[in-house]
């Protein structure tokens, strides 16, 4: 990331393109795990 950043000048497109790939994993990853996540919480609240 620190390469887009010059002296004079920032590239701002490659910036963002940049951190829209670190972050496209970690939102999918996310929303697969949510639904397990949530049950599992759900489960562990019910008495019984």
């Amino acid at each position: 990331m620190t390469y887009f950043f010059g002296r004079d000048d920032t590239a701002w497109g490659s910036v963002m393109a940049a951190s829209t790939l670190f972050t496209l994993p970690v939102i999918v990853f996310f929303l697969l795990v949510q639904r397990r996540m949530v049950s599992g919480l759900v489960a562990g609240a019910v008495k019984g």
